[in-house]
């Protein structure tokens, strides 16, 4: 018995790996917090407008990392996928052709330039900040997978991904609000960039050896998974030891220690991948903690910025 065919806006929010937005959400909110909190100024319309075009470049961002893996063979023969790593297969399994792929990457793109363009004239000779930061960004984000430049098979994946959606996304957001770049928001950005490099570590784990048939040799790749776990705590003290001393020197207000509270899930996440790294199915509590590090650490971040602005 056949199984009934998805929605078409399940198969795309699949496609787009819509579970996985928090990645582009947490950076805008903490940017914007870190905004309101170094110059009191906050601009509802550029947050709106910067929040939707940071989604559409991360949907993009997916859809054409879905789209190379999918035509170098490295998801679809992948024997270790799970719900966080491995792909969203949709091309696969028949649920969209390559050309509705290239069809909605090439869309997503076009509303995220869209959105950097208007940011970008809206705030007038400041505006060329903002097309820069968003020209690295798409560029980043296509050269990820794409052949021959395949940063993600050239150990420099993560420092793309550090960049998209930790420094330059909460940065970037900053700026847009007030046209300058502050030590609380780069501050900000650290916790921010050590755990959406975390969540990409960790979900590389069980991706090892498909990864490497195809080329797509990451860092975790290079190092092997005993060393590559190592890496994890390195990027675990980048996302907390900042906030700590950011608090302590002034830079941060008190209240940004709220952020601590996503300490736990980062080191629960922790403890798994040290012992069951080369488990694949023993890291999915890991993979989940880590998402959920990122996403309680960032919102009580944000929170932790907007109490200091107030209070």
């Amino acid at each position: 018995m056949e199984c009934a065919r998805p929605a078409p806006i399940l198969i795309w929010l699949r496609g787009m790996r819509a579970p996985f937005f928090s990645a582009s959400i947490v950076p805008v909110l903490v940017g914007g917090a870190a905004a309101l909190y170094a110059s009191g100024r906050f601009q509802w319309g550029f947050f709106l407008v910067t929040l939707v075009g940071m989604v559409a470049l991360h949907a993009a961002a997916n859809m054409s990392n879905d789209y190379f893996d999918h035509k170098s063979g490295c998801d679809p023969h992948n024997p270790a996928r799970t719900i966080f790593n491995g792909g969203s297969n949709v091309i696969a399994d028949g649920l969209l052709s390559e050309r509705a792929m290239l069809i909605g990457i090439a869309l997503a793109y076009a509303i995220g330039i869209a959105c950097g363009l208007f940011l970008a004239l809206a705030m007038g000779p400041q505006g060329w900040v903002v097309l820069v930061l968003g020209l690295v960004g798409v560029a980043i984000s296509l050269a990820y997978t794409a052949p021959r430049v395949l940063l993600a098979g050239r150990g420099l994946g993560e420092a793309g991904i550090a960049l998209c959606f930790g420094l330059l996304a909460v940065q970037g957001t900053a700026y847009v609000q007030t046209g300058a770049f502050t030590w609380p928001g780069l501050l900000a950005s650290l916790p921010v960039t050590g755990l959406i490099v975390a969540i990409l570590w960790i979900n590389q784990f069980p991706d090892i050896a498909a990864d490497h048939a195809v080329g797509k040799d990451n860092l975790v790749v290079r190092l092997g998974p005993a060393r590559a776990r190592w890496g994890y705590y390195a990027l675990l003290a980048l996302a907390y030891l900042p906030v700590i001393g950011g608090a302590a020197g002034g830079v941060l207000p008190p209240w940004a220690l709220l952020a601590l509270g996503g300490l736990p899930l980062a080191l629960r996440a922790a403890s798994i991948l040290h012992r069951h790294y080369a488990e694949s199915a023993a890291l999915l509590p890991a993979q989940a903690a880590t998402i959920q590090a990122h996403l309680v650490t960032g919102l009580l971040l944000a929170l932790g910025l907007l109490l200091g602005s107030l209070l």
